[in-house]
């Protein structure tokens, strides 16, 4: 009797393994490993209302404007500049890239425009540039203009790409059309407030002088980051319109970089 005691307090040690202990230690049963490779992935219901939200208010905003290019500077241009992103990488779903089609949304941020495009759509900017003057006295169009982003941007893109590398034909075009490269309306990132500050220091001085110590400082600072690949080709191409890196600035780089 005693050892049939023993036997059965053995078994009730040695009982098939349950899935409760293996899942505390982070393991699941195949069965389950099977069902999760063959259930087919779904998008988070919250996610996708989300989206359609965004979505709803773009098309609000298409109806008001005319357009579906909402500018950078709110949630709806952000999300806007996220779908971009998203259809570049190739992780936008097809039907919301169709969706987005049906409002004539632009895949390209109209103020991030490469020299292709802003020759392709040279004459038609010209002419919007044209009307703005003759409705609003100057040619100060604001690079998040609801009324027209694609203006607005490819003015900005203009002007970064600087006067001195277009054709003689379009620089005509430009001053015919009363073209201003300075914007009245100032940035305040630091890159942005040191370009200003070099750009101007840059045509005062004479050649072969060397900015005073704190605009140093900014030169060499900004010279490391594109050599990092931390600039973005907006902030790539301001510089290139004043010559920044065929000058090297005017700044040895060694006697900044630990401060910059």
């Amino acid at each position: 009797m005693r050892t049939l005691a023993v036997v059965a307090v053995a078994s009730a040690f040695v009982a098939k393994p349950t899935v409760a202990p293996l899942k505390v230690l982070g393991f699941a049963p195949r069965s389950a490993m099977k069902d999760a490779e063959t259930k087919p992935k779904t998008r988070r219901k919250s996610s996708m209302q989300d989206w359609d939200v965004m979505y709803g208010e773009l098309s609000s905003y298409r109806s008001t404007w005319g357009t579906a290019d909402a500018p950078l500077g709110d949630e709806l241009g952000r999300w806007c500049e996220a779908q971009r992103r998203l259809k570049k990488s190739g992780k936008l779903a097809a039907d919301r890239a169709d969706k987005l089609d049906l409002l004539k949304f632009a895949w390209t941020n109209p103020s991030q425009l490469t020299p292709e495009e802003l020759e392709a759509r040279w004459q038609e900017n010209v002419e919007a540039l044209v009307a703005y003057v003759a409705a609003h006295g100057d040619a100060q169009v604001p690079k998040k203009w609801r009324e027209n982003p694609v203006l607005g941007g490819w003015v900005a893109a203009v002007r970064r790409r600087g006067r001195d590398v277009l054709p003689a034909d379009r620089r005509r075009d430009l001053d015919e059309a009363g073209f201003e490269w300075i914007s009245s309306r100032a940035c305040g990132s630091a890159f942005m407030k040191g370009f200003r500050k070099y750009r101007d220091w840059r045509a005062a001085a004479a050649a072969g002088a060397a900015p005073p110590e704190d605009l140093a400082v900014w030169v060499a600072a900004t010279k490391a980051a594109a050599a990092k690949g931390k600039l973005s080709a907006e902030r790539l191409d301001y510089l290139g319109s004043v010559a920044f890196f065929e000058t090297g600035g005017g700044v040895d780089d060694a006697a900044f970089l630990d401060d910059a």
